[in-house]
């Protein structure tokens, strides 16, 4: 399998129009149906009611668009059943998260589902032809992928808090999976990586401020499972393996960035972490008077920081490599602490 950049910037438009495509026919199913996001004047405060299954299109577009890459492109045996290892545990979530956005599930039945969907990713991840072996002991590392797959479909899914502000965030970290797996020469996850992009700039077209419709937890479990799926599929050109481990975190560090902000925060203050709030990053830097093009805008200038940090560790040496791992690191810290600082009204 091979995909030149022309072909590359094809599958791109094709996401991008597919998923514009089908996001408008998804509103306009959510709008026959009333399957609407009602503002409540506590945590939405959205101006009128804004449809669901903006995730629906999005997956759908994902899905078009593999077809007809599957159709169109020579694929060997062992990439289309990862592929199906991959994409199913995603369409499982997603349907899940659908499942919520109508009828309301609790945490608990949400989280048994995902540790599930997690150990069949991991075990699919350490014993498949992919990447998964990263501490040489298959049942710690079953262990770990579960909780990073957890973890991060839950961080995506904190994150889509603001309107545009999971597009955008997952649009960077798609890009620097497509970036560090197109340098690095894994043409598998640089052709999904490259379709997921598309698909985002779409959705990001009906998504923007204001928002015309929502991905719902239908698209940010799917999104959240889709990347956190990925990032530990990468093979990391590293010689070191605390290096190695890394690279996958920053491809999404901002979610993490915010997750680990407002749990912080909430303990800190007597709530509850699983408790919704106007506590996100995107909120502080709204209460300390950002726009929401600026809010976007620093997002994705953080995140586009932690993704070009990821690809030069290709071509540095390990001193050099663990140099930036450093920096990285403290600058994760200095962020951290700065958003803490900011003061946001918890009340809903």
């Amino acid at each position: 399998m091979s995909l030149s950049l022309h072909q590359a910037l094809l599958v791109f438009t094709i996401g991008a129009l597919s998923s514009w495509a089908f996001v408008g026919l998804m509103r306009n199913v959510a709008i026959r149906f009333s399957v609407l996001d009602r503002p409540d004047n506590e945590r939405k405060k959205q101006r009128e009611s804004v449809p669901y299954l903006g995730g629906v299109g999005i997956v759908i577009a994902i899905l078009f668009c593999l077809t007809v890459g599957f159709l169109t492109i020579p694929i060997s045996g062992p990439v289309l059943s990862d592929s199906l290892y991959l994409l199913i545990p995603c369409l499982i979530i997603g349907i899940v998260g659908l499942w919520d956005d109508l009828k309301n599930l609790t945490p608990h039945f949400r989280l048994m589902i995902q540790v599930l969907l997690g150990l069949v990713c991991s075990i699919s991840i350490t014993f498949g032809s992919t990447s998964g072996n990263f501490t040489g002991n298959k049942t710690l590392d079953i262990l770990v992928t579960i909780i990073w797959i957890v973890g991060i479909t839950n961080a995506v899914n904190f994150f889509d808090n603001y309107d545009g502000g999971a597009a955008v965030a997952t649009f960077m970290s798609s890009s620097g999976v497509a970036l560090y797996s197109w340098l690095s020469g894994q043409v598998y996850i640089f052709a999904i990586s490259v379709i997921l992009m598309g698909v985002l700039v779409g959705f990001y077209v009906w998504n923007r401020n204001p928002a015309q419709i929502y991905m719902g937890d239908a698209g940010a479990l799917f999104l959240g499972m889709l990347l956190a799926s990925l990032g530990v599929r990468i093979d990391p050109i590293a010689d070191s393996k605390i290096v190695a481990l890394t690279i996958p975190i920053l491809f999404m560090a901002i979610p993490i960035l915010d997750t680990t902000t407002v749990v912080i925060s909430r303990l800190k203050n007597g709530r509850s972490p699983m408790k919704g709030g106007r506590d996100h990053l995107s909120h502080r830097l709204n209460s300390i008077g950002y726009s929401p093009a600026r809010v976007l805008g620093t997002i994705a200038f953080l995140s586009l920081f932690f993704q070009l940090v990821a690809s030069i560790t290709i071509f540095t040496s390990p001193l050099e490599s663990h140099l930036f791992l450093v920096i990285t690191v403290l600058s994760f810290a200095v962020l951290l602490i700065w958003f803490l600082r900011i003061r946001v009204n918890y009340e809903l």
